[in-house]
């Protein structure tokens, strides 16, 4: 049966010494006295007494029951069962403004975005992720144009972005927005629709979610751009393009090799994760599926709808429909990922119950003798 409650030694046993922690940040976001990170985990200096914590209640990893949530947030749940709950059409998108494109690693659609909520003055801080010259990303609280492009880019290594979020209700933000990975998207998720603890979670007004097949261990990527005769010093930006990881150095080398070659760099939490879509965001934004310099773009939500429809009207990006095509490589993807890690779930998985009846979750199927 699945665990409703627990504590941060239940959240422990269970997610962080069983390889499951993502490292998104939500479990310390808003319990910064007894939980900071150290080598990507979670680590507690200073003893909980709570019974019922709301670390383990707001971890994506305890427990995360997908329709409930599309329900709570979309007014319905799937019909899509790769790509998850969307409205309209699909779209492929890039910003209008050279000065925002010149920054971004794709269209710059997720920047525009953002500069034009502050602009309208419709969220007060924006977190996301920002990259010192050690590729270590950290989250940011950025509240003004130049902040946004200055974190612009894909990172490929993980961030506990959530924690952001608890640095921008301790900075005093009301309307945030917060830029994060399926696990991060998740984990917010979680907190917003937690009944038991209240931080004020509906101060973050929307979630943009990136499309993601997997995060690097940051010691693992050095270790390959050793192979590949670079370093990580010498990388201006990284990418996934048609089945190549490419890497662009600070001196304008291009480095490409193929992605299989880089899953022994793939952090093992990542293993375990089913979503690529960031299936639970307002709108999700990624590079599949569209042209070189253009954005996929799935609007989920009424408000991630409403965020992408106004900026096309005022010009803020250019919007087409992404042809079928198009679309079969984002499902194509999506259902690469699922399929992928299945088998890692079922070996973590215990016997599943349903009222007397235990039985392994990957022979559910064949025993009910249906379709799930």
């Amino acid at each position: 049966m699945v665990k409703q409650k627990g504590n941060i030694m239940d959240l422990e046993a269970e997610v962080i010494y069983n390889g499951l922690c993502c490292y998104c940040g939500t479990c310390g976001a808003f319990c910064k006295e007894y939980i900071t990170y150290e080598h990507e985990i979670p680590v507690t200096k200073k003893k909980c007494y709570e019974i019922y914590g709301a670390c383990y209640d707001f971890c994506p990893r305890t427990s995360f029951a997908p329709f409930v949530v599309e329900r709570a947030v979309f007014g319905a749940t799937r019909t899509d069962n790769l790509l998850g709950y969307y409205k309209g059409d699909i779209l492929t998108a890039r910003a209008t403004d050279e000065g925002i494109r010149g920054k971004a690693q794709d269209g710059g659609v997720v920047s525009a975005l953002l500069v034009s909520l502050l602009e309208h003055d419709e969220i007060d801080a924006a977190v996301v992720s920002k990259t010192p010259d050690n590729w270590e990303p950290e989250p940011f609280v950025a509240t003004k144009r130049e902040d946004i492009l200055a974190a612009a880019g894909s990172k490929y290594t993980q961030c506990p972005s959530v924690s952001g979020v608890g640095d921008a209700f301790e900075q005093g933000y009301k309307r945030v927005a917060l830029v994060g990975l399926p696990c991060h998207i998740q984990g917010m998720r979680k907190v917003q629709l937690s009944t038991r603890f209240d931080v004020g979670a509906d101060r973050v007004k929307i979630l943009i979610g990136l499309l993601c097949s997997e995060t690097f261990d940051m010691e693992m990527l050095k270790n390959k751009l050793k192979e590949l005769g670079t370093s990580i010093e010498e990388v201006e930006k990284f990418n996934i393009k048609r089945g190549s990881f490419i890497v662009y150095t600070k001196a304008g080398k291009e480095i490409k090799t193929p992605i299989k070659k880089m899953r022994d760099c793939v952090r093992d939490a990542c293993n375990y994760c089913y979503d690529f879509a960031a299936e639970f965001a307002d709108v999700s934004v990624g590079s599949i599926g569209s042209e070189l310099g253009w954005s996929t773009v799935i609007m989920r939500s009424d408000a991630g709808e409403d965020l992408v429809k106004r900026a096309e009207e005022e010009g803020v990006i250019e919007v087409k429909k992404l042809t079928e095509k198009q679309i079969e490589e984002v499902r194509n993807l999506a259902s690469y990922k699922k399929r992928g890690n299945l088998k890692n779930i079922y070996d973590k998985t215990d016997l599943v119950r349903i009222l007397n009846m235990l039985v392994e979750p990957e022979m559910l199927e064949q025993f009910l003798g249906v379709k799930q």
